[in-house]
């Protein structure tokens, strides 16, 4: 029985000849640890054992065809996964879409169509210490546009001796494009992105341009956004730096209002397999909101050991101001004196 088994396996692997030819790889990253919050005005303290603290647990598939003088088409499908519970949408969870769109490049660069990691995300978690995770990443106080957006069509330069420039562009990032019946607002988020950026040996530097429009009734909901940043590693430490400014224009949030951020860190080797990573986190807006003045700040502290090349051990610790707390889950800031204030994550995560 046993043979009969192994031989129709090898028979379907056979019978299946354009899946091997096309390069497909499988990947992934299984992530668990315990989350613990405390410091809120409005909720107990809490303690779960919860997946993706440090990266998205997730599955993916890449893969790429070579079509000949030079050019290449390639995709990207990324699944989120609910590793620590049962959902009602399975495995893959109700986060299930992280990435999938479908590329050419060659000697001219890459257009890639479809839902996308923004360059923004990209760029800001390069230069965080904490790489975007855990709860020291730069990201619960200093704001990005969105991680990932959708409808996206994204061009990126060669390389030109460590430069490239990313140009990007929606007309719906959030969903699909709406038809929008005229002498209507047109709701549909629009998002302009521009990064150049520079990489060369232990220097990390680039620019981030966004601007953003979604009209409402009433108002035009429109944003800018520009920074920059950088990194350096003098081998002893990394040090890394962000500063950026929101523009908001007749917002219904944040009204005609400026939003001024910045973040200083440092990830120190420790032996051979260990790293420290430090960050302070700064925000503030030029006016009040809702009556209050809106000021956050972070400090954070966290350790990764690597035990192996695809598995690590984390912990990480960080303190937040009473204005921009975490919010229940810790993925992302409420910023009227709700969520907790103290952050505290000890897990393992595994890359596949």
């Amino acid at each position: 029985m046993q043979k009969k088994l192994i031989a129709l396996a090898v028979a379907t692997l056979v019978a299946a000849p354009a899946f091997a030819q096309s390069n497909v790889t499988v990947y992934g990253v299984v992530d668990m640890g315990l989350d613990h919050r405390s410091g809120s005005k409005t909720h107990k303290n809490r303690s779960g054992l919860d997946s993706g603290l440090q990266s998205g647990s997730r599955i993916g598939f890449r893969g790429v065809e070579d079509l000949g003088n030079g050019l290449k088409a390639s995709f990207v499908l990324e699944q989120g996964i609910n590793v620590d519970r049962n959902s009602t949408a399975g495995l893959l969870g109700s986060n299930a879409n992280r990435q999938s769109f479908l590329a050419l490049s060659g000697g001219f660069g890459t257009v890639a169509l479809g839902r996308q990691e923004t360059p923004q995300h990209k760029f800001v978690d390069a230069v965080d210490p904490f790489g975007g995770g855990t709860v020291g990443q730069a990201n619960g106080v200093y704001a990005k546009t969105a991680s990932r957006l959708d409808n996206v069509i994204a061009y990126v330069t060669p390389d030109f001796s460590g430069f490239s420039l990313t140009a990007a562009y929606t007309a719906n990032g959030t969903a699909d494009e709406a038809a929008i019946p005229k002498n209507t607002p047109d709701t549909n988020l629009k998002v302009f992105a521009l990064h150049p950026v520079y990489k060369n040996g232990p220097l990390l530097v680039g620019l981030n341009y966004i601007r953003t429009k979604a009209e409402t009734a009433t108002q035009d909901n429109k944003s800018s956004t520009w920074e920059v940043g950088a990194a350096y590693d003098f081998g002893v430490l990394r040090l890394s730096v962000l500063y950026g400014e929101i523009d908001y224009d007749n917002h219904a949030t944040y009204g005609d209002n400026d939003r001024k951020q910045w973040m200083l860190g440092a990830s120190i080797p420790v032996g051979a397999a260990g790293k420290v990573a430090v960050s302070y986190v700064n925000a503030e807006y030029d006016k009040k909101i809702a009556g209050n003045n809106i000021e956050g700040k972070q400090v954070a502290v966290g350790y990764f050991h690597d035990l192996s090349k695809r598995t690590n051990l984390y912990a990480a610790y960080a303190k937040r101001s009473d204005e921009m707390r975490f919010t229940n889950s810790g993925s992302g800031v409420v910023e009227n004196n709700t969520g907790y204030k103290n952050g505290l994550n000890v897990g393992i995560r595994h890359r596949f």
